[in-house]
């Protein structure tokens, strides 16, 4: 028997999930033990259960919401002029979400990429009856949603009053719209609380998974203090790796009709047997979902017949072949070399950085695989003792912030707030108390190490030395280029016809851009933005994976070359392989020359496989043919 199987469990708080859960609960249940016989396994298979209605009762429901809240408009844009599919019947999923969400009061929705999440967006507060709501959304598809989606859908449905508008509607629902990078900003850290929204709609809800971001502890926080909020959440790739992405989500949305645990310990119990790792723990109590020696298929039926989760199941939403095949390139020998001394001696390939982790070493193996490595320089000439200094310092402060975001609070919850209070602690701070209109009543100057302070502090024991070392040293990051044969063959396979080049690294980009000037550049920010909603499909079209690889409609185009690895490949397959495609066929070109490359497409289609198996709706990337 292995020696983690002996150990004993420790006593377990039950404490809910919805409480300030810590980043990391694996300490407290011994891995490789069974799931036990849980208060919560006992209250999930009791709860009720229903199965997605057939065709005619969906049909009725589109019939009956439409009749509700849509709008005739018999002169409509919707082909002419913003190139979509005319948006005036619901989709089945559609129809299925929004009645379920008003029965409810909630809704997870695993709902495929391409399946009409942005239309849900923006009914579900009318539907709902919600009077101030938020919906939570990624910032490219925020520019997205006011400068297109909003009148796209408003020429067919009504909608709620959109917060900031000169237009007002009485009795209809006030929406604000935010994006995810905007709860994350410094000023934000008591956004929701000030808003007091009634209704939370997330979209592209797996940016909540990670519980040690700013945003989702503001978002945990905020239903820490007004649980009855409703939640509504949807992504085509709600979970990647584990029921930890989602178990929080599904509590916020169906409370206690939530299909997962709702206390740490057996959230953890559950993920030791159900996710996808490689020493999986036996199946225990879990075996009560029906299914032995595996609980997966079991918990996947539970979850799927749950009243308030929707999935869009087997239903395909594009009708075109999907085809995913290599390209093949030559690798120059000098790349291989340097791939194969990066592996033996975990080395930057000039010799100027000693990694010390595995994913340092993954991210330089795939810049090496493009034709490069990016590295430190420093142009200001400082000496090798003040660069050393300035790492070490940099390091300690670095570790000591990440331990404190860990206990994260308002006004304490992101790495500036964090050194703010840092800096009042040590020293001092006016502090100015006023009115609620502002008026000034009372200044006073608060000494350095005051613990009972109005504002924040922390008693931070590097952040001296970092702000003493900070600007003796200001390095620069190079790209270093090896061999451009990368590059090269991307503009090759572009010059061939009207089709999208999605890149990652920023270098990259730059030396294809450098190659082929003609070639359309869709960077990230609001330019980025801009260019890709102008796209029609007849460009060649250098385009970011990060900025555009998520929420962006581009079924103009039939053709792409994913020239940096993806890690969502699910998101990026739907860019193209959506309601809407009118090409019979969409084929996406994968470089696979290297072990780094290869090992991260299959990294993507092996969680891909765990998220269809466990979530029941079917994934694009498994719709497709992949040749290699």
């Amino acid at each position: 028997m292995l020696p983690f199987l002996k150990r004993t469990a420790p006593p377990v708080p039950t404490k809910a999930v919805a409480a300030e859960e810590p980043e990391d609960y694996s300490h407290f249940v011994s891995k490789g033990l069974p799931p036990s016989d849980s208060e919560d396994l006992r209250r999930v298979l009791a709860l009720p259960e229903r199965n997605m209605p057939g065709k005619e009762t969906l049909e009725q429901w589109a019939s009956d919401l439409k009749r509700e809240f849509g709008k005739s408009n018999a002169s409509c844009e919707c082909k002419s002029r913003f190139r979509r599919p005319c948006c005036s019947n619901l989709l089945p999923v559609q129809a299925w979400a929004l009645t379920e969400a008003r029965k409810v009061g909630g809704a997870l929705g695993p709902i495929k990429v391409g399946g009409g999440k942005s239309l849900l967006d923006i009914l579900t507060p009318m539907v709902v009856g919600s009077k101030i709501a938020v919906l939570l959304l990624p910032p490219n598809l925020k520019h997205q949603m006011l400068a297109v989606d909003w009148e796209y859908y408003g020429q067919h449905w009504r909608l709620p009053n959109l917060a900031g508008s000169r237009f007002y509607t009485p009795g209809a629902p006030t929406l604000h719209v935010i994006a995810f990078t905007e709860l994350s900003g410094a000023k934000s850290s008591d956004l929701l609380q000030k808003i007091s929204p009634d209704t939370i709609i997330a979209d592209e809800a797996h940016n909540l998974k990670n519980r040690k971001a700013a945003r989702t502890k503001r978002f945990l926080r905020h239903f820490k203090a007004a649980p009855g909020t409703k939640f509504f959440c949807w992504s085509g790739t709600l979970t990647t790796k584990s029921i930890r992405d989602y178990a929080h989500l599904a509590q916020f949305s169906l409370k206690d009709g939530s299909p997962l645990p709702l206390h740490y310990s057996a959230v953890e119990e559950w993920a030791a047997h159900l996710d996808p790792v490689e020493f999986r723990a036996p199946i225990g109590a879990l075996v009560k979902f029906g299914t032995s020696p595996d609980a997966r298929e079991g918990f996947a039926r539970r979850l799927r017949v749950t009243p308030g989760v929707i999935t869009s199941g087997d239903t395909a939403t594009c009708s075109a072949s999907l085809i995913c095949q290599e390209r093949k390139v030559d690798v120059p020998e000098e790349i291989t070399k340097r791939l194969k001394q990066l592996d033996a001696d975990w080395e930057r390939p000039d010799g100027g950085e000693a990694f010390t982790d595995a994913l340092s070493v993954i991210r330089c193996a795939n810049e090496l695989s493009s034709g490069f490595f990016y590295r430190w320089i420093w142009p200001r000439g400082e000496s090798k003792a003040v660069i050393d200094r300035w790492l070490e310092v940099r390091r300690n402060w670095h570790k000591e912030l990440r331990e404190r975001l860990k206990h994260a609070a308002v006004h304490m919850d992101s790495p500036l707030l964090c050194a703010k209070a840092a800096i009042r602690w040590h020293n001092g701070y006016l502090y100015i108390e006023r009115e609620e209109d502002g008026t000034e009543t009372k200044r006073w100057q608060v000494p350095p190490k005051t613990k009972n302070s109005p504002l924040p502090v922390w008693d931070s024991e590097f952040w001296p030395q970092w702000v003493e070392v900070r600007d003796t040293a200001r390095p620069e990051t190079e790209a270093v280029w090896v061999d451009d044969f990368l590059a090269q063959d991307a503009v090759e396979w572009s010059k061939k016809g009207p089709g999208l080049v999605w890149y990652d690294f920023c270098a990259f980009a730059d030396r294809i851009r450098s190659l082929d000037g003609a070639i359309v550049f869709c960077g990230p920010g609001r330019d980025g933005d801009k260019r890709v909603s102008l796209l029609r499909g007849g460009e060649r079209a250098l385009i970011s994976t990060r900025s555009h690889g998520t929420g962006k409609n581009l079924q103009m185009f039939s053709k792409s070359l994913v020239a940096n690895p993806a890690g969502n490949l699910e998101q990026l397959l739907g860019r193209l392989h959506r309601q809407g495609q009118t090409a019979d066929e969409v084929t996406f070109d994968f470089y696979a020359h290297t072990e780094s490359y290869r090992r991260s497409i299959d990294t993507a289609r092996n969680r891909t496989d765990y998220a269809e198996k466990t979530l029941t709706s079917q994934m694009t990337v498994n719709l497709a043919t992949w040749t290699f």
